[in-house]
């Protein structure tokens, strides 16, 4: 894949090399919406796996309804594991602690996951 492109869906910036990180400040749930829905949209678009952790000002169940404005078919892609929307409390903060181990083995185990479904 290196050197390789794919579109961020995110008119201004287009399409980005693989592996870009990109970093949001946005000021109101609205502008987080505005970026991060269409954003995961082009990633569900090029069957990537993609995965939202939630928090505050945006809930889980209010980060679906925003992905089923962009994606209508979001259920499709939720029951395939393609995507996953899921709170902080639950993927950082499990039992209320943050465990860096537990946490970095989750990530490594959501990419070996990705690659492996292809």
């Amino acid at each position: 894949m290196e050197g390789e492109t794919t579109k961020s869906g995110i008119e201004p910036v287009g399409h980005i090399p693989w592996g870009t990180h990109l970093c949001l400040f946005y000021q109101s749930k609205e502008d987080l919406i505005e970026i991060l829905a269409p954003y995961l949209k082009a990633g569900l678009e090029s069957n990537q796996f993609c995965m939202w952790v939630t928090s505050e000002p945006l809930g889980e169940n209010e980060a679906k309804e925003a992905m089923r404005k962009v994606a209508p078919n979001l259920d499709r892609y939720l029951e395939r594991g393609q995507v996953e929307i899921v709170p902080h409390s639950e993927w950082y903060l499990k039992d209320g602690v943050f465990d860096m181990r537990r946490v970095l083995n989750a990530w490594i185990d959501k990419l070996e996951r990705a690659l492996a479904n292809g």
